[in-house]
This record gives C-alpha cells, structure tokens and sequence, in this order.
C-alpha cells in the first residue's frame, strides 16, 4: 500500500475514534460550541477533538506535510504537500445521531487540481474510500466506477439553495440529501447517485476541506467535478473562498442542465 495512504489511513482511523468516543462520553455537548475555527465558524468540541488527534499524530510521527484544517487553519511544517483536513464532515449528523458522517482527508502539492491522494472514512460504519491520482478509486479494495443510469441526484434543497437546483431535481426519479458532501461525493463515485450537487443563491457553497478527498475520488472513479459554469473545479488553499460544486458520473448527464 502507499506509504501516503497509509497514512491517511491510521490519521483517519484515530480520528474516528477520537469522535466516537468524544460522543459517547459526551452526549449532546460534544456538540457545543468551545472555539471560532479559522473559517470564523464555529468549532464544537467533536470538531476540535477530531482536528487536534490529527496534528498530534502527524507532529508526533513527522509526517511530511503542512497542515491546511478547518478548525486550526494553516500550518506550515515545511513540507511541499499540504494535508487537507476536515476532521468531521457532517457535523450536525454527528450531534444528532444521524449515521452519515465522514473524516475527510486528501493531500495535495496546492491547489485542489493537485490533489494526489484522498480518504474519506465513513465513521458509522468504518468504511474507506480512498484514492490516488492516476490509479483509481476505492471503497475498501474494491475499485470504484462511476454508473449514470440511476437517475437518483443528490442536491442540497436547503433555504439557501439556488433555484437552479429545484429544477435538477425535478428531473430525477429520487432525490436525496444527506449532509456531508465527502461522503456525498463518494455516493457518485462508488455509483450510487449519478449527479451531487450544491448550489447557494449567493456565493459559494462549499470550502476546499468539504470536497477534496471527494474531488480525487469522483474523479479517479471516472466522474466529473465541475464548478457551477460546468467548468472544471478548481480551489485554492484559501479560507475565504467558497465554491458552489456539481459532480457527474459522465457527460450526458449535463444534459439535465440545458
């Protein structure tokens, strides 16, 4: 296995843990608010337990990057890659005891283009999916390929949701919305859902922690992932900047947007 999946692997594995158990001893204030995260948000201790287990293992163990995270910001180590972390992506899930939420992890040599290896670990149920740039998606060993005859969409339909997104989803048999968009992601890749995404009415919807382990994966499973001029997505390590981010399993599923 690659040495940098590896680690991606044990950080996303004491990371889960660390929720886990942050919940179960905690209840329902793990959920409360202990700190404002670099994004000016703020951070629940869930949020802040998850983050703090993957800068101590990645100090303790040297692990060559620098540290871009949704709750501590940047940190630089020195390194030419930068670990992309969103420690607990679904956080309201989590709090909630609503079974859908992931540690997402991906590292990248920049920008989000650059990503080259990605995990998101789905903590209710333990499963991986991961990737690396040019040999494939994964869930668990097994490689994952994009379908695009399913006709389920997966958009967020929440108050902030563009109108552009009602009419998608008038367009689809199923409708799904679930509240993590790494594992959201991982739905397109693994074939599940033929399209995802999210759309505000003002600005953009999602930050490059949200997305980039989901970004490779789509990607490396043979899906799209677009901004929403249906260009190709790109971020940069930047907490200010927030994209609105459509994924398809192929082309012809753009057609929903002509």
């Amino acid at each position: 296995m690659n040495e940098n999946i590896e680690n991606l692997r044990k950080l996303a594995h004491a990371a889960r843990n660390e929720i886990i158990s942050t919940l179960k001893k905690h209840g329902d204030k793990a959920g409360e608010t202990v700190k404002i995260g670099a994004y000016g948000l703020p951070s629940s201790l869930v949020d802040v337990k998850a983050e703090s287990k993957i800068i101590e293992i990645v100090n303790n163990e040297d692990m060559p990057y620098n540290i871009f995270s949704e709750e501590a910001g940047f940190i630089d180590r020195g390194y030419k890659n930068t670990l992309i972390v969103d420690p607990l992506d679904g956080s309201y899930n989590a709090e909630n005891n609503i079974p859908f939420y992931a540690v997402s992890l991906a590292v990248s040599g920049g920008v989000l283009e650059r990503v080259k290896y990605a995990l998101v670990k789905d903590v209710s149920h333990g499963v991986e999916y991961w990737a690396i740039k040019g040999e494939g998606a994964y869930r668990e060993n097994v490689r994952l390929q994009v379908d695009g005859h399913k006709n389920l969409y997966v958009i967020y339909l929440g108050k902030k949701a563009h109108p552009q997104s009602f009419d998608i989803a008038r367009k689809a048999r199923r409708i799904r919305s679930f509240g993590s968009a790494s594992l959201e992601l991982c739905t397109v890749a693994e074939g599940i859902a033929d399209l995802f995404m999210y759309r505000f009415i003002n600005g953009g919807a999602l930050r490059i922690v949200d997305i980039a382990a989901g970004y490779l994966i789509v990607k490396e499973s043979g899906g799209l992932v677009l901004d929403d001029a249906l260009n190709p997505l790109n971020m940069a390590l930047d907490f200010k900047e927030r994209k609105n981010v459509i994924a398809v399993a192929n082309n012809e599923i753009l057609e929903v947007f002509k």
